[in-house]
């Protein structure tokens, strides 16, 4: 399966492949950023996704996450500063720490969908059970009706039968 920019940045930082539940946290971070207008997948922010899913893989603050990136940065370089001015994190790193604090949050139409198709499946259940009893209650008031008229039949062949019977 080919993953996008961003999603290997995440499997780089965690080491190996996430779970089932760990890939729906890392769609659901990568989503936010991407609706904050953060281009997760533009390779000029693979710094800032990869501070972002190394922050999130070990559960670390942010100074520590900074220096670890620092120091990697010091030894890919051979020891020296890197030239190019550091990024501003501060807003990626604060977006991090809004996150782990929010509120879980329903997403109220699956919650809508879930009750509709409860809804849809207990009223037909409701109308089957209702066919069911209008089935037996008619066959009870149709044997109620047919009772005086299959008496009279059976009278009379009662009568008859004594005839043939008694000659």
């Amino acid at each position: 399966m080919a993953y996008s920019n961003s999603e290997q940045i995440f499997i780089d930082a965690m080491g190996g492949l996430p779970t089932e539940d760990q890939w729906k946290d890392i769609r659901s971070l990568l989503g936010i950023l991407s609706k904050a207008g953060f281009e997760v997948d533009d390779p000029s922010n693979a710094p800032h996704v990869t501070l972002f899913a190394w922050g999130w893989a070990r559960s670390t603050g942010r100074a520590d996450v900074l220096a670890a990136v620092r120091a990697a940065v010091l030894e890919s370089a051979g020891g020296q500063a890197p030239r190019a001015q550091p990024a501003d994190l501060g807003p990626v790193l604060d977006a991090l720490t809004a996150l782990r604090t929010a509120p879980v949050r329903i997403d109220l139409s699956v919650l809508r969908e879930a009750l509709r198709e409860s809804i849809t499946t207990i009223s037909l259940l409701t109308g089957g059970l209702l066919l069911a009893f209008a089935f037996w209650a008619g066959m009870l008031w149709g044997q109620h009706e047919m009772r005086p008229l299959l008496a009279a039949k059976q009278q009379t062949i009662d009568q008859l039968s004594a005839r043939w019977h008694a000659r």
